[in-house]
């Protein structure tokens, strides 16, 4: 199965009004979500470490994927693929490869399972569900959600290299 095949299968599998809308909020408001968590979640002494980390890998994950969207330049589904529409209104970001909102959302995610294991499970399911979405969404192709996961495992990977390279100094 090509990648507009499976684009379509996911949006025929959520052609009913309720799943669009489903879809719909996970796709473009779900991420944000992570912010009142992250508010709530720094106020704990113990956590401003995790939390900062989560904001700086979710902003190093965004300026690679923005980047390599722009220098890759895919089309999006929707635009590419006859039969896909946009269940969302498109980003600013023109290019659907990498996914940045599955960037951003695996670059916190990871963050805050490392900082907090306790919640790995619940943050893991919003990225599925962000990643899942985007997909059934018309934004992007299967393929474009791998590559915002592996951006946003890298971001993470910079970002602690580089703290744990100043707490080295």
């Amino acid at each position: 199965m090509t990648d507009p095949d499976i684009v379509l299968a996911f949006q025929r599998a959520t052609a009913t009004p309720f799943l669009r809308n489903v879809v719909g909020f996970c796709a473009r408001w779900l991420i944000y979500l992570f912010i009142p968590f992250a508010i709530t979640m720094y106020r704990v002494k113990a956590y401003r470490i995790m939390i900062t980390e989560a904001a700086w890998s979710a902003l190093v994950a965004f300026a690679c994927s923005s980047l390599l969207s722009v220098i890759i330049g895919r089309v999006r589904p929707y635009l590419a693929v006859s039969g896909v529409i946009a269940v969302v209104p498109p980003n600013v970001q023109h290019g659907s490869f990498p996914s940045s909102h599955t960037a951003i959302a695996t670059a916190i995610a990871m963050a805050l399972a490392h900082g907090h294991p306790a919640i790995s499970v619940a943050v893991l399911i919003a990225v599925i569900l962000i990643a899942v979405a985007r997909i059934a969404a018309g934004m992007h192709y299967p393929t474009d959600i791998m590559g915002g996961i592996a951006v946003g495992i890298l971001a993470v990977l910079i970002v602690r290299g580089v703290r744990m390279g100043m707490a080295a100094l």
